[in-house]
């Protein structure tokens, strides 16, 4: 049995952004409250979503991507955090924690807990996935680690295992470097959540610029040879001197799923919007975690940044007393940039509402970023979804230069409002030439939808 080192008013088993920012909150509420944070990396408090661009070369020093230093909490903030701890179980009605840390198990105690485990990356069942020069990146340990080996191998090739963002992100970045790319997808194309309208614009940009698309090919193992790889697929086998693999992420709760929490099918912790569990005194946040989506209402597992931090903020402030707070959910708000192309989404496209028996309506639309007549006015390509039945807006997508991404946070904004597509078509956006037509993108699209009596 591990020796019960000490109590804490707060335990944060976890810390990123999750789980530094239930820390953060607490102590600002309550300087008197004890808190103690134990994560299993060597990094706090980073922000993740910079790494492909600490990669790319774009910021020099990976501290940079620190939100706050580790010295700044443990001094300035008072809390207590140790590195290189791996939470193996907790006792709830024990209100105890038993901590790896190295060979050695301590158990600590807890008056209230905020489990923010995060995610890992998904590791697929392929033969030879432990090769050198295969890569994940997940964490800000995975980031230093290519970017180092990188620079010592001089890659002239590498191939990325899967289509999403982060994928895209990285092909970015290493075709900025000079080096050749080649994306492996076994669905039937790269940004699967996004709409066929939206993936054409995708596709094309990542075509412009060198990246070579391989879809459609189920990955069947990495071999390795006189130092090279080989990715060796359905349509072929392609030759690298790295692999990175991008195909997901899991929530980090094995060491919980034998306990009383309530669990989602993907093994993530079930929450409400205060960020409490069902067990009285425990709170989940971040990637570890489900969260309300404001259009079905559902619990779900969509693991973002930006959630992560209102999560946690959530759970801290709730820790402290401040029973008010609440976060309401999300509409699923993404950018990613790929090149010079800026992609965004909120809400649910044609496909998503089917999946989720919402019946829907969707239109696209090509408008103009600026008045026409300015030099620099670029097109946006958009589509924008409706429930059909009630005509709320419920999801839309936006591609595009010269600021198209940020269009779609208008639409974000009217689906937590629960606008109808009506409204939205005459909403009071605002213009002048060089930043916008006299009707938005947002407003030409929903115009589209309006149906006018004769």
């Amino acid at each position: 049995m591990a020796q019960r080192e000490k109590d804490y008013d707060l335990l944060v088993i976890g810390g990123d952004a999750a789980g530094m920012s239930a820390a953060s909150q607490a102590r600002r509420i309550d300087p008197a409250m004890t808190i103690g944070v134990f994560d299993k990396g060597e990094h706090i408090s980073y922000a993740a979503c910079g790494m492909p661009y600490y990669i790319a070369g774009q910021i020099a020093d990976s501290n940079e991507l620190i939100a706050v230093d580790r010295d700044e909490f443990v001094a300035k903030r008072n809390v207590d955090i140790t590195n290189g701890a791996e939470a193996v179980r907790v006792d709830f009605d024990a209100r105890e924690v038993v901590i790896r840390v190295g060979s050695e198990e301590r158990a600590y105690g807890f008056r209230k807990l905020v489990i923010a485990t995060g995610a890992r990356a998904f590791r697929p069942p392929l033969r030879g996935i432990d090769a050198p020069d295969v890569f994940f990146l997940r964490n800000l340990s995975d980031g230093i680690a290519i970017k180092t080996r990188l620079a010592e191998k001089r890659p002239k090739r590498i191939v990325t295992i899967g289509g999403g963002f982060i994928g895209l992100e990285l092909a970015e970045a290493f075709r900025g470097l000079g080096i050749e790319t080649v994306i492996v997808e076994r669905m039937e194309s790269v940004a699967m959540s996004m709409s066929p309208f939206i993936r054409e614009r995708i596709i094309t940009t990542l075509q412009k610029n060198g990246v070579t698309l391989v879809t459609g090919a189920e990955i069947n193992a990495i071999v390795e040879a006189g130092g090279a790889l080989g990715v060796v697929t359905g349509a072929g086998t392609f030759d690298a001197d790295m692999v990175v693999i991008s195909t997901g992420v899991v929530p980090n709760t094995e060491f919980l799923i034998a306990s009383p929490l309530a669990f989602d099918s993907r093994k993530a912790i079930v929450v409400n919007g205060k960020s409490e569990t069902n067990l009285p005194g425990v709170y989940a946040a971040g990637d570890c975690a489900t969260v309300p989506h404001l259009v079905t209402g559902k619990d779900v597992y969509m693991p973002l940044g930006s959630t992560a931090n209102k999560q946690g903020r959530v759970a801290g402030l709730q820790v402290a007393g401040v029973a008010s707070e609440v976060f309401p959910g999300i509409v699923g708000s993404q950018f990613v940039k790929i090149f010079d192309l800026e992609v965004g989404k909120t809400g649910f496209n044609a496909a998503d509402a089917e999946r989720e028996g919402v019946p829907a309506e969707s239109v696209t639309a090509t408008w103009r970023s600026r008045a026409g007549y300015c030099p620099k006015a670029q097109k946006i390509f958009m589509t924008l979804t409706i429930n059909a039945d009630t005509r709320h807006v419920i999801g839309a997508e936006l591609a595009g230069t010269d600021g198209a991404a940020l269009r779609t946070n208008v639409v974000a904004a009217a689906i937590a409002a629960r606008m109808t597509i009506d409204e939205l078509a005459y909403l009071d956006l605002g213009y002048a030439p060089p930043f916008s037509p006299v009707w938005d993108p947002v407003n030409a699209a929903a115009q589209k939808f309006v149906k006018r009596g004769m």
